[in-house]
């Protein structure tokens, strides 16, 4: 059952009348005391969920497997877990080698993720009806030098996409971004290919988050290392998805995506469509998280002050079909400490609503929130 909701409301004024229209922010736990969720909605509306779970009576604390579930609108909660990882390894502590999940439209889950220990990347599928994932596979063999954080799949149609970055984790100035595609639902994938710019580097504990624009348009959001030190937020766009990339470019950059830091900022990202198809983006910028319509990149801006002066990180953006955004992110957190939970409600035109959590949330360690909008026009947050 739903461990907790809450709700905000605000009214659309049409021809004189006064309609009221109201979305729940349902907040809950992640099932299973399971930790670092991640939310996707297909193309149908249906939400699923990734997560992972510690095994118990081991030694190894932190050993666990992938699950997947989908979510029940009607009876407000998630259906029975199926086992994503073939086996069980080591979560790794830190929130950037989070696993990533995307839906074709037959159905399909497709799942990437991180191996710490053999410092590899895994995929697997489901199939057509999501009962059960076929055997995992490592799917990067000519560059994996020094991956070293998550990597993102998108899909569209029967188009997956797996991205990565990797290089020489001494020179982050000369680490690139890596892709493979497949056109038949994860059947088959294409060669590895490189996708950036190797001049700008990529930042080599950082995640990033990527989204198709349509069947032959990749968009990839990543944090850059030009010179060691311009960890900025990258807008790369790729055409085509094969062994050759017909074109590639980037968009402009303003104020809130430069970070200079001789650090990596260990940060995540998010990706979202709305209803219209237009794309928002949310990351981290000098320790405070930014909101950034990708349709209209001027359109961006710092989405809350920190409830202390401490670090925001981990965001995570829903968009519901009247265009209300529902942001939610950490603070005042570590590497592997969850920290407390802050959200943020906006409405279509960009204006707070009269949403506030009534308690303080604490995620827990080595976690962090998802967000996706419900059928219904709700929203759920997961912690």
């Amino acid at each position: 059952m739903l461990a907790k909701f809450q709700r905000f409301s605000f009214v659309l004024v049409l021809l004189g009348w006064i309609f009221p229209i109201q979305a729940e922010v349902l907040i809950q736990a992640t099932p299973d005391n399971g930790l670092q969720p991640r939310l996707s909605v297909d193309s149908n509306g249906d939400v699923h969920l990734l997560y992972f779970k510690k095994r118990l009576n081991t030694p190894a604390a932190r050993e666990g497997n992938l699950y997947y579930r989908q979510y029940n609108l009607e009876a407000g909660q998630f259906g029975l877990p199926v086992k994503v990882s073939s086996s069980a390894f080591a979560m790794q502590t830190f929130s950037i080698a989070r696993a990533s999940m995307a839906i074709t439209d037959d159905g399909r889950v497709h799942v990437m993720w991180y191996y710490p220990r053999s410092a590899e990347f895994i995929y697997s599928r489901s199939n057509p009806e999501r009962t059960a994932f076929e055997q995992q596979r490592s799917i990067v063999q000519n560059f994996r030098e020094g991956i070293d954080a998550g990597g993102d799949v998108a899909a569209i149609g029967e188009n997956v996409a797996l991205i990565w970055g990797a290089g020489d984790l001494s020179a982050e100035d000369e680490r690139t971004m890596f892709a493979r595609f497949s056109h038949d639902s994860g059947a088959n994938f294409s060669e590895e290919v490189m996708i950036s710019n190797p001049d700008l580097g990529a930042c080599a504990c950082c995640s990033m988050a990527a989204d198709y624009l349509d069947e032959n348009e990749l968009l990839v959001a990543y944090r850059s290392a030009i010179d060691g030190i311009g960890r900025h937020m990258q807008l790369l766009t790729i055409s085509g998805a094969g062994e050759e990339i017909s074109n590639a470019f980037y968009g402009a950059m303003s104020d809130l995506q430069q970070w200079e830091a001789s650090y990596c900022p260990l940060s995540t990202n998010d990706i979202v469509r709305d209803a219209t198809g237009q794309r928002w983006l949310v990351f981290e910028t000098e320790s405070r998280i930014v909101q950034m319509n990708l349709s209209y990149q001027g359109d961006i801006a710092k989405v809350a002050e920190a409830f202390t002066e401490t670090r925001q990180k981990n965001p995570a953006i829903a968009v519901n079909k009247s265009g209300d955004r529902v942001i939610a992110w950490g603070e005042a957190i570590s590497h592997a400490r969850g920290g407390r939970m802050n959200i943020r409600v906006v409405d279509a035109s960009g204006s707070d609503t009269d949403f506030q959590l009534d308690r303080e949330i604490q995620i827990q360690d080595y976690s962090f929130p998802a967000a996706a909008t419900l059928p219904n026009g709700d929203f759920l947050v997961l912690h």
